[in-house]
């Protein structure tokens, strides 16, 4: 069996909505998945998610940084109704909407006129918005060809239109998803360019071993997880955006043997 544990719907910054997922994983013949939407869990309130022959861990993807460096958290098997996880959800929902307004009105500064009515409906819808939405709004106006351009020429850290906000700590993140009952893994080493050694130390779980951008450094990150006691995950990060790998579902997995004592964690709980 094929699983792919690291997924996105339209509810964050995927391209695709739960249903459109579903049925893609389906065709893929996945046997697991985990939708892990950024800071959300809005796609588990789709009732396709468990009327599917595919089976669905239930996760989310929490922000955090440290020392500046983007670090992100993957919780599994959380409880997607538990109050500590609706509260951060919600909370975030309205932080990640001030901060696109802001990046909104500092683009117009810099000549790129956006409507910033669109980002309010997706808040409405539940939709955690984030600078991808924005991207893809500079393409439908023509300013932009790609989101790698966007993000290159003024969305990344520290370019013209780049706004900072508020996250949690990593161990509040780790706490979090501990208390939803779930389990914290710490996601795509292989992005963390210079603070993956000062960040092990934290309470995680278990560490994304087989990811896209892991490539040529599983054996690495296996090692750190057979030192530490870690569980192992893995998974594509798929988001369907053309020109960012993988664009087809199924094209990145991992067999389920690799990950099986993730896999087996919520029938040992």
């Amino acid at each position: 069996m094929n699983v792919d544990l690291h997924m996105h719907t339209s509810c964050s910054d995927g391209v695709y909505t739960p249903e459109e997922l579903i049925a893609m994983a389906e065709t893929a013949r996945l046997g697991e998945i985990s939708i892990t939407d950024h800071d959300t869990v809005e796609a588990y309130s789709h009732s396709c998610i468990f009327s599917s022959s595919v089976g669905v861990i239930r996760g989310i993807e929490i922000s955090t940084e440290y020392n500046g460096e983007d670090i992100h958290v993957l919780g599994y098997y959380i409880h997607t109704d538990h109050k500590a996880i609706r509260e951060y959800c919600q909370t975030f929902h309205q932080r990640r909407l001030e901060r696109a307004l802001k990046i909104v009105d500092r683009l117009a500064g810099l000549g790129y006129k956006l409507d910033r009515t669109p980002l309010e409906g997706l808040i409405k819808q539940g939709v955690a918005v984030g600078r991808p939405h924005i991207a893809r709004m500079l393409i439908e106006k023509g300013y932009f060809a790609t989101i790698k351009e966007v993000f290159q020429e003024v969305l990344h850290r520290g370019a013209p239109a780049y706004i900072p906000y508020q996250r949690c700590t990593i161990e509040e993140c780790i706490q979090l998803i501990h208390e939803a009952g779930g389990v914290a893994i710490l996601a795509h080493p292989g992005l963390i360019q210079h603070n993956l050694q000062a960040v092990l130390p934290y309470a995680f779980d278990g560490i994304e071993v087989f990811h896209p951008k892991n490539r040529g450094r599983e054996n690495e990150f296996m090692e750190i997880a057979e030192k530490r006691h870690w569980l192992i995950s893995g998974g594509s990060d798929f988001h369907g955006v053309p020109g960012r790998f993988p664009e087809i579902v199924g094209q990145f997995y991992v067999p389920s043997e690799r990950l099986h004592t993730l896999l087996e964690y919520r029938r040992k709980k």
